[in-house]
């Protein structure tokens, strides 16, 4: 058995990737202006969604940040103790609500 050609692609998914990095990079090329001396940033439309995702979540009315800060609190001093069967319990909930 010959085998031929085994430097192609091998994750189908790679063309599409590409093909989406260059249309950001054309959509970000077309509407930034920098000047021929100046440096520029182009952000990737990944960076872009994260970036408003990250923003969204600080306004989100459901961010308790004193709970937060009480939890952070609780790591630093090693007595922060989870409730394991809970949180076991939530990761199934959450796999099996993926697969249905």
């Amino acid at each position: 058995m010959d085998i031929n050609n085994i430097v192609g692609e091998l994750n189908p998914y790679t063309k599409q990737k590409v093909q989406e990095a260059k249309r950001a990079k054309n959509a970000s090329s077309s509407d930034s202006k920098s000047s021929e001396t100046g440096d520029s940033v182009q952000l990737s439309s990944e960076a872009r969604l994260r970036g408003t995702a990250l923003s969204e979540a600080g306004r989100a009315s459901d961010v308790r940040a004193d709970r937060v800060r009480e939890l952070k609190e609780q790591v630093r001093n090693g007595t922060y103790q989870p409730d394991i069967k809970k949180a076991a319990a939530n990761l199934i909930r959450d796999d099996l609500s993926l697969l249905l």
